[in-house]
Parts: C-alpha cells; sequence; structure tokens
C-alpha cells in the first residue's frame, strides 16, 4: 500500500475492512441470544405448522368418449343439410373437451350440483375432518348439521361460487382428448364422492341435452320431409334423420356417453397441503437470522455510541 493510497479518502481503511474472525467471534458470543430467539421462531412455526388443517386431493382422468364419432358422422351429411337448409354443429373433440370444461366451470353447473343433499354446508360451513368417524365437522356458528338448518344466511351459488372453483381444478390436453379434474377438500372421502358426482352430471346433463336437441331434429327433419317431393331431397333427409336417431341409440345405452373414465376417482390416503416442514424450516431459518441481526446491529449501536462518547 503507497503513501497516496493511505491518504486516499475513497480507499477503505483497516478499520473499515470486514474481519471475519472478530465477526464469527461476536457471534459466538451472542449464541445463546441467537438459540433464544431462533427456538421460539421454530417453536411458533411448528405451533402455527400444526394448527393448519389438511386437504385432501381426488383425481380423476376421463377421455371422450361418443362425441368425435358422432361429430365425424355429423360431417358426412353436412353438404345434405346445407341443400335442405338445416345447418348442423361443427367441431370435433377440441370443441367437445372445451364444452365439458366450460360445463364443469360454470356457476350453473354448480346450482345444480348443489341440488343434491349436504354439497352446500360440506363446500360452505365445513371446518374440520374427523379421522375416526370418518365424517365432516361443520362450524357450529354456521350450519347447525343435525337439524340441517343454516344458523346464517344461507350462501347463494353465486357466493359459492369462488369457494367451488378452489376445490375443482378442470385441465384439458386437445392434443390427446384427455380431460383431468381434481377435487381438493379437507375431507378425502367427499373429494372423491364430489368428483364422482361432478363426473357423473357432467356426462347426464350433456346427455340430456343432446337427446333433446336430436328430437328437435328428427321433428323438424321429418315435418320437412313431407314438404319435398324430390327423391334426392328425401334421401338426404331420411340419411340425417338417421343420423339422429344414432344420436339418441347411443345416449340411451351408454353408461359413459361424452365421458370415458381412465382413472376413476379415489379415496386419497395422504395429504395434499400443507407442507408443514416447509413452515418449521422457514421459521427456523427467520429466527435465525433475525438473531444475527440483532447481535450485529446491538454490537455496532453500542461501539458507535462509545465513539461518539469518547470524542471531545
Amino acid at each position: 500500500m503507497t503513501e497516496s493510497d493511505q491518504t486516499n479518502p475513497n480507499y477503505p481503511s483497516q478499520d473499515d475492512t470486514i474481519n471475519l474472525r472478530e465477526l464469527f467471534s461476536l457471534l459466538w458470543g451472542g449464541r445463546k441470544l441467537i438459540i433464544i430467539i431462533t427456538s421460539v421462531f421454530t417453536l411458533c412455526s411448528l405451533v402455527y405448522a400444526l394448527s393448519l388443517t389438511n386437504y385432501y386431493k381426488s383425481v380423476s382422468v376421463l377421455n371422450l368418449a361418443n362425441a368425435p364419432n358422432e361429430m365425424a358422422a355429423l360431417s358426412r351429411y353436412s353438404g345434405l343439410a346445407s341443400m335442405a337448409g338445416i345447418s348442423l354443429p361443427s367441431g370435433g373433440a377440441e370443441q367437445q373437451g372445451t364444452i365439458i370444461l366450460n360445463t364443469i366451470v360454470s356457476r350453473v353447473f354448480l346450482k345444480h350440483l348443489l341440488s343434491f343433499e349436504d354439497i352446500l354446508p360440506s363446500i360452505m360451513a365445513v371446518k374440520s375432518y374427523d379421522s375416526e368417524s370418518k365424517k365432516l365437522v361443520f362450524n357450529s356458528n354456521i350450519y347447525d348439521a343435525a337439524n340441517k338448518q343454516w344458523l346464517q344466511a344461507k350462501p347463494s351459488y353465486i357466493e359459492t361460487y369462488d369457494v367451488y372453483r378452489g376445490l375443482v381444478e378442470v385441465i384439458y390436453d386437445w392434443s390427446v382428448g384427455i380431460i383431468s379434474v381434481t377435487v381438493e377438500h379437507k375431507s378425502p372421502i367427499f373429494a372423491k364422492e364430489f368428483l364422482d358426482l361432478i363426473i357423473r352430471e357432467t356426462d347426464e346433463l350433456i346427455r340430456q341435452k343432446d337427446l333433446q336437441q336430436s328430437s328437435d331434429a328428427i321433428e323438424y327433419l321429418v315435418s320437412e320431409l313431407s314438404k319435398t317431393s324430390l327423391i334426392d331431397m328425401k334421401n338426404s333427409i331420411n340419411q340425417m334423420v338417421r343420423s339422429q336417431l344414432e344420436t339418441q341409440m347411443m345416449a340411451q345405452i351408454s353408461t359413459d356417453y361424452v365421458l370415458k373414465i381412465i382413472e376413476p376417482p379415489f379415496i386419497p390416503e395422504k395429504k395434499s397441503k400443507p407442507n408443514r416442514s416447509f413452515f418449521v424450516v422457514l421459521g427456523t431459518i427467520l429466527g435465525l437470522v433475525l438473531g444475527i441481526v440483532l447481535i450485529l446491529t446491538r454490537h455496532y449501536y453500542v461501539l458507535n455510541a462509545t465513539e461518539q462518547a469518547s470524542r471531545p
């Protein structure tokens, strides 16, 4: 170090240089305080982690069943339908999968699900899950489970929707026609049963909708058949009627109409959240950091106060 370096005010002096040995000695001297603070934070984070309620996730993987075949069948008659002035639905598996996804996440579908017994309180009034009795424990300030009565204003399906969307997740992979539906709940049994209900009612609602549409289409086609004398037109209409009858037949006899279950819903054995070890580790780290900061702050505060007191 040259003399000019020593007189340069921008050059760090020896007093400003961090002495690692001194720092370690300082932290070692304050180890009791660091241990106490770290232990308190660890204990608090442990208590907090143990107070959190377990959630369980049930998953089902589904495939589109008959919809692609029906769309292909209808496409064969699209030209004939245009000759008769009739508009047939267009699209394929991607469109049908999108319809299913939007059905599950819609408010009107939730309103339909809430018509089933105990669904609404199981979503909006549940407090915890009793693993021994395998039953839900409801918040007694909100819902009287014994008498099945709401002690506060009964939640509407609009209020329930946000909670419903937090419980239910739907992922559609249009490239392979696979739909994954997940339900996460405090009760592993309810998660499985609610997922069963969602799949069954989605399939049933689309089945009933297609039955009604095909019935209306047949009625219209038959009325149009009596109005034309052209042989080609009559044949075209008859072919479209046959297609609609096939749709009705599939809707009536198929157990899985639009959704074919690849992996059925299951009762999960392991919780999906919370990650209690994460909270404990995070609390321990925060306590350790806070302890070190307090030791250093106290040391340099005292050092600075001593230097100011020693100045004339």
